[in-house]
């Protein structure tokens, strides 16, 4: 195993993203699912999300789609008070190897492992906000939730 059950790590821009994820479902399809993890920082709600992953072996290759069109994508949001989406960051697609890699899938436990990274850009809204978002050395070994 890459990490321990129940654990998630990614670097965010090189530094260690301190929020655990979360795996779901998509609806009543037990063949694909969601990662999601959610940081609080500086009174902003930064919320990176990976969709429509399958959980059969392998890498995938991710995409800047944001529908469920069997090709997993990425965005990451800026979020205050919870509904003022401040930056919105999407696949860059000038760049290569952005993956998700499922290691190992476990269908009668539900317990998913793999890695990824992805490498997003956005508008430079907010002078304080970073204009991209490297999500590098991701790893997760989760239970998926129904």
């Amino acid at each position: 195993h890459i990490i321990e059950l129940g654990k998630s790590s990614v670097l965010r821009n090189g530094t260690a993203w301190n929020a655990p994820f979360s795996a779901y479902y998509f609806t009543n399809d037990k063949s694909r699912f969601s990662l999601r993890s959610t940081l609080i920082q500086n009174g902003f709600e930064h919320v990176f999300s990976m969709t429509d992953i399958s959980s059969k072996l392998g890498l995938q290759y991710l995409s800047r789609n944001v529908f469920w069109d069997g090709i997993p994508s990425t965005f990451y949001g800026v979020v205050l008070d919870q509904d003022q989406v401040l930056n919105y960051y999407r696949v860059d697609t000038t760049l290569a190897n952005q993956y998700i890699e499922i290691l190992h899938y476990d269908s009668v436990n539900h317990v998913v492992e793999g890695r990824f990274q992805t490498f997003l850009e956005g508008p430079t809204t907010y002078s304080f906000l970073p204009d991209s978002i490297k999500m590098t050395e991701g790893k997760f070994h989760l239970t998926i939730k129904e």
